[in-house]
């Protein structure tokens, strides 16, 4: 006779259940798998798609400087910038022994006292001294 036929009905069921558990756990262990690699895979792609972003945005940017660079102002303000200028301009510049501007009055509280220097400001906030 065939070993079937000796296990009893009730040991046939729990042999059952417990196959149909073992491939329940193998399938959820699987597809868990794939859907973490899933979502890996579509963070990835969304961290890819902002870098692209970021990238078009700054290639846009440089052939906007580009464009701007080759214009005839900007051109015309580099040169005045090296000193050179356009036929009939007088170049401006301060003679050598031009006196000094006048200091700037800085802004706030006229009381305020000169900052501390970085090691003595720790020492102030940690030790009160």
């Amino acid at each position: 006779m065939s070993s079937l036929h000796q296990v009893p009905v009730v040991g046939r069921r729990a042999l059952v259940v417990v196959i149909g558990l073992a491939v329940t756990v193998a399938l959820v262990v699987v597809f868990s798998g794939a859907l973490t690699r899933s979502t890996d895979t579509a963070s990835r792609a969304e961290a890819a798609r902002a870098e692209v972003l970021a990238r078009q945005l700054e290639l846009e940017e440089t052939q906007a400087e580009q464009e701007h660079i080759k214009s005839r102002a900007a051109i015309l303000w580099q040169a005045r910038v090296n000193g050179w200028g356009e036929p009939g301009e007088t170049r401006f510049a301060l003679p050598d022994d031009a006196p000094e501007p006048p200091p700037i009055t800085p802004i706030g509280p006229p009381d305020a006292a000169e900052p501390l220097a970085p090691f003595d400001a720790w020492m102030e906030l940690l030790f009160g001294a």
